[in-house]
């Protein structure tokens, strides 16, 4: 099987592509190990450098983070070919490439964190930037490495062949070892001013069941990441700028099932948060890039956490945007999407956020809890969508598989795309258990929004039940955040 689609986002171009990795990480002896242009019998082509102007590693660079993607700047985007080989080769060792990316693979894979994962082919476009990144952990500290590229690989807007990289002394930069002036305070900078160049190179530093409070300080840039955090708590993400401290992928559930992938909510997400406490993410902008009806595509998977906070950022998908489950609060943020885009079996508090339906019709929430707590609470938050959308639903949920269902929107506007009816129950014809709630909801003028065509078993608070919705140690179960 081979998917191979086109995808635009955050202005990055993403070549997905899913299936068999032709060189893994380390410690990975890949097919077509020795350096080349690929074009066996072929005339050379030209020096691909004598286009390019300015790369990151530069030239014999030192002290390189281990985890470094790889830049090169071009005078205009180029485009991204589907022939030839990116080689990496120790300069100790220079007949075996420690990675390779095979342009005309229909199938890569990565071991993020220990978990195997189908990945997009790693080769992006950032505006006139071409971005490649290595296998997680296929470079090592303190090592001196040459980085050759076939022709084919990056093509001018004519898609004319931009040149090759075939000398060992052309392109070559020295690994250090990573050492954090602050341990608690790890800077992330994808072009080597920080400790790490990755999210997850960062993440991987803690030691397994950490404690210590320790911020990820993400600078501005676009990470191109599946980021797997599992068992490591009291960890803090924290952007430089909102809007520009990015972290993006096209990580969905088709990509992983294809070729027989495993799939399932703990591969689609684009970061996966599992077993933690004390876990904290703002200032800054997750984005899952899978298109529309690219199936179900987390940018944010919490499965489970206690007291998790999110915290004035950015949430961007289209279905199953956030899926959260233990105690969360989220609060300041915005999140899009358009298919049950907030969901799980947490006790989530939504305080002053933006909920915005995009690109067509669909559900707000469905909350899966069980009965005896309480599920998403949205306070002084407002839904809108994009324009000419109508027929969207409050929630969903069937009874029968989940009668515990809480849904509650505590003065909150609502814009005309909301339905009159407001929610959708299926299953039981006495759904009685399920409890979707809602008090004096408003337009977006701030008038009263006529509630009068809810349906049944949805209802409207009394002041008394609304103000105790309001207290968020009630609602999170004795947390106050």
């Amino acid at each position: 099987m081979i998917l191979r689609a086109l995808v635009t986002s955050i202005g990055c171009l993403v070549l997905a592509a899913c299936s068999n990795n032709n060189g893994a990480g380390a410690g990975a002896t890949p097919e077509g190990g020795t350096p080349g242009n690929g074009n066996d019998g072929a005339t050379a082509s030209p020096p691909l450098l004598s286009v390019v102007t300015s790369r990151f590693p530069g030239a014999n660079a030192e002290g390189v983070c281990v985890d470094a993607p790889l830049r090169l700047s071009f005078s205009s985007a180029p485009t991204v070919g589907n022939t030839g080989k990116i080689q990496i080769f120790k300069a100790s060792d220079p007949t075996t490439a420690v990675d390779v990316i095979d342009l005309s693979s229909t199938l890569f894979t990565d071991t993020i964190n220990g978990r195997l994962f189908r990945t997009t082919l790693p080769v992006f476009v950032d505006g006139s930037d071409a971005v490649i990144y290595p296998h997680t952990q296929a470079l090592s500290p303190n090592e001196t490495y040459f980085v050759t590229i076939d022709a084919g690989v990056f093509l001018d807007g004519a898609g004319q062949p931009l040149g090759s990289i075939v000398d060992p002394m052309a392109w070559r930069f020295s690994t250090g070892t990573p050492a954090p002036a602050d341990p608690a305070s790890l800077v992330v900078d994808r072009e080597g001013a920080g400790d790490f160049c990755r999210v997850q190179g960062a993440v991987d530093f803690l030691p397994a069941a950490n404690a210590t409070p320790v911020t990820i300080n993400v600078k501005i840039g676009t990470y191109h990441e599946i980021v797997y955090i599992s068992r490591k708590n009291n960890i803090t993400l924290h952007g430089e700028d909102r809007k520009n401290s990015v972290i993006t992928y096209a990580n969905n559930d088709k990509l992983q099932t294809a070729d027989g992938g495993a799939g399932g909510t703990r591969f689609r997400a684009m970061v996966e948060v599992e077993n933690v406490t004390g876990f904290i993410i703002e200032n800054m902008t997750l984005h899952n890039a899978t298109p529309l009806g690219g199936s179900q595509a987390e940018a944010l998977r919490v499965e489970p956490g206690d007291q998790v906070i999110l915290r004035n950022a950015d949430f961007l998908s289209h279905q199953d945007t956030l899926l959260l489950t233990g105690r969360v609060y989220v609060t300041g943020c915005y999140v899009e999407g358009n298919v049950d885009f907030i969901w799980g079996q947490g006790t989530v508090y939504f305080d002053h956020c933006e909920l915005k339906t995009v690109a067509r019709a669909g559900y707000e929430v469905q909350a899966r809890n069980g009965p005896g707590i309480y599920g998403y609470v949205f306070v002084d938050s407002k839904l809108t969508a994009d324009p000419g959308i109508t027929g969207n639903r409050l929630g969903r949920i069937d009874s029968i598989a989940y009668p515990g269902s809480n849904v509650a929107y505590i003065n909150c506007e609502m814009g005309p795309h909301i339905l009159p009816a407001g929610w959708l129950v299926t299953g039981a014809p006495d759904a009685g258990t399920v409890r979707f709630w809602e008090y004096q909801s408003t337009d977006p003028s701030g008038q009263p929004l006529d509630v009068s065509m809810r349906i049944a078993p949805s209802r409207q608070l009394t002041d008394e039940e609304a103000a105790m919705m309001r207290d968020k140690a009630t609602v999170l179960g004795g947390w106050n955040p």
